[in-house]
């Protein structure tokens, strides 16, 4: 069986050099390339484009959608004005990604969210997101969630949910994740439910509870794959099951 395509949703990056001073780049970080190749799939960048019909046939290309990290969702998504610890957005990409989620979701293809990708997830389906993890109530978030240290280094605990489609994927209930985030989830989207968390109660997890695989993750297995097994798995799983 060939393997399967794994349309990845990049980044958007503005470079401001003495030749090209403002022009803008789609990136996706080669970390998340090899997660897709070193486990039995394909990378596909999926550039950015409010153009339907683009989004369509990218659709059609692809077994399953990666979600990366990247810029503040913008809280305009999700009901809520900027507070003074929002970081920067990009809106543009935020409704490039809403609709390629919609768009792969309606033909029953996989998706996994990374970090922001899960917080997209989540603002996509009508959730909604503390702009910063010191508005959450008072003795959550308290943990350090934009570590210092070398990516790969678990930083903080979660707990897994046992029932979960993550659990099996991991194979474990419990385990160390790196953790780069400032903003976190508050509400969870009707139609998913949070299966990790950190022991300061960040959601450290979503899934969906019905009408095909949607997954999201709020730390960077993608930094961790290389020399972790159990992080290895979770890709491992995920281009299996978008072979069907």
């Amino acid at each position: 069986m060939s393997k399967p395509i794994i349309g990845i949703a990049p980044g958007v990056i503005t470079v401001n050099s003495q030749i090209f001073p403002g022009r803008q780049r789609d990136y996706v970080n080669r970390v998340y390339l090899r997660s897709i190749s070193d486990n039995g799939g394909i990378p596909l960048m999926l550039p950015v484009t409010d153009d339907a019909d683009t989004i369509a046939r990218y659709v059609g290309l692809i077994d399953g959608l990666l979600l990366c990290g990247g810029d503040d969702i913008d809280p305009l998504t999700y009901g809520e004005e900027p507070l003074a610890k929002l970081s920067q957005i990009d809106p543009e990409r935020d409704a490039y990604e809403q609709a390629l989620v919609q768009a792969t979701h309606a033909q029953h293809k996989p998706i996994l969210g990374i970090c922001r990708g899960v917080q997209l997830l989540n603002a996509c389906y009508g959730g909604t997101l503390y702009q910063d993890t010191s508005y959450m109530p008072a003795g959550q978030g308290t943990l350090k969630h934009m570590q210092l240290q070398h990516p790969d280094y678990g930083m903080h605990h979660i707990d897994v949910e046992a029932d979960s489609i993550l659990a099996e994927w991991l194979g474990q209930t419990k385990l160390t994740v790196n953790s780069f985030h400032h903003q976190t989830l508050k509400q969870v989207a009707s139609g998913f439910k949070a299966v990790a968390s950190a022991p300061d109660q960040v959601i450290e997890a979503i899934e969906s509870t019905a009408g095909g695989l949607q997954l999201g993750v709020q730390w960077h297995p993608e930094e961790m794959q290389a020399v972790n097994p159990v992080m290895a798995q979770l890709f491992k799983h995920f281009i299996q099951v978008t072979k069907g």
